[in-house]
């Protein structure tokens, strides 16, 4: 009775060993029961081991197996089988195949959702992220840096001046070098509506890893562009990562099922993600008073008809467009914001501002480290 005992205790200290490794992101993982039985149901124990050998840049085998103590043979098999699971990513570089963590979000809650497939197992889970989206993402961001932000099409902000290169996603998708899309694990998780299910952009590494696994499929830039319009056309708001030099996602996303909105609009965490640096504004020398606006397009209740048209709360306001290309009178339009929120110059800069506001700097520092051996006791 004694071993089974310990034995249990070693299997529960693994995880929980991986949790703790996890929270150490930018993002976290809080704890909660909830977690605690996702971790069991997509990570073997083995395969837990090996991921304690793992950082947040990719190492490669013989650095992962020295930090996690395991073989290197044993290490690869275990690494291979969470990689065709996405939970941890995975890359050639020179000729060698290279490893690391993924955050919570996006990443371990996103990627096993991405094929679209649905099981017995996968219902479960998708219980469990609902139950537990609330905790983790209440946390995302910090006051001074948001986790995302909001971009509209560029066609509604094309006779704003100024308009800098990251606030424009056509010209994001064209400095891509690698494009795709997967399932939204959010729609396919919640299923709260009729929204497009393939709706997940990718970009570059993140991209090619999902394409090669089977999680997702290349697009052209011209589809990808085609498909941004389409999906404005169902009235999902644009987000991207708050970082100007590289996108890394566009989530195409509706209030009822999107973890990133409904951090904002329904746990009222208001670090999680910017507006855009648009706000709209009618023409009423145009505007026919159909309220379009606002009863199919305003996501977020921003806009109430008065007798003279739509009138637009900047404050509730996040820019993101959709009253303006769901106009039929064309007397919606996009204007510079007075006040502009943060963007990181780099995704680097924007974790980074994270975890020192948050004072996790040190405990992630041996997560970006090769030669550190943070799991040695």
């Amino acid at each position: 009775m004694a071993e089974i005992v310990e034995r249990h205790k070693e299997r529960t200290d693994v995880y929980e060993r991986l949790r703790d490794i996890l929270d150490k992101h930018p993002v976290g993982c809080p704890p909660g029961e909830e977690i605690s039985e996702i971790l069991k149901m997509l990570f073997t124990e083995d395969e837990a081991s090996a991921a304690l050998g793992l950082g947040y840049i990719p190492f490669d085998l013989k650095t992962i197996s020295e930090r996690a103590e395991l073989p290197e043979e044993e290490t690869r098999i275990r690494l291979e089988s969470m990689a065709d699971k996405g939970l941890i990513f995975a890359r050639k570089k020179n000729g060698e195949l290279q490893y690391s963590l993924l955050p919570v979000m996006p990443g371990i809650f996103e990627f096993p959702f991405m094929k679209g497939t649905r099981s017995e197992a996968m219902d479960k889970l998708a219980t469990l992220w609902k139950q537990y989206l609330g905790k983790l993402t209440k946390q995302f961001g910090s006051s001074s840096m948001a986790f995302s932000r909001i971009v509209p099409v560029g066609k509604t902000i094309e006779s704003v001046p100024g308009v800098l290169t990251y606030e424009n996603v056509e010209a994001m998708i064209e400095n891509a070098n690698a494009v795709g899309i997967a399932h939204c694990a959010c729609r396919e998780s919640e299923r709260n509506c009729n929204a497009p299910r393939e709706a997940c952009m990718l970009f570059d590494e993140t991209c090619d890893f999902l394409v090669e696994r089977g999680f997702a499929r290349y697009l052209t830039k011209e589809e990808m562009k085609r498909k941004l319009i389409e999906f404005d056309e169902y009235g999902l708001i644009h987000q991207v990562n708050n970082a100007q030099n590289k996108i890394t996602f566009i989530c195409n996303c509706c209030t009822c099922c999107c973890g990133l909105l409904r951090s904002k609009y329904v746990h009222d965490n208001p670090n999680v993600l910017n507006t855009s640096g648009f706000v709209a504004l009618c023409d009423y020398a145009l505007c026919t008073q159909c309220g379009v606006c606002e009863s199919d397009r305003c996501k977020v209740a921003a806009i109430e008809m008065s007798d003279d048209g739509p009138v637009i709360d900047s404050a509730k306001c996040i820019g993101c467009g959709l009253c303006v290309t769901g106009c039929p009178a064309s007397a919606m339009k996009m204007i510079r914001r007075d006040i502009k929120k943060t963007t990181a110059k780099t995704n680097k800069d924007m974790g980074m501002a994270m975890l020192m506001e948050k004072n996790k700097l040190q405990g992630f520092m041996p997560y970006v480290d090769s030669t550190a051996r943070p799991n040695k006791k």
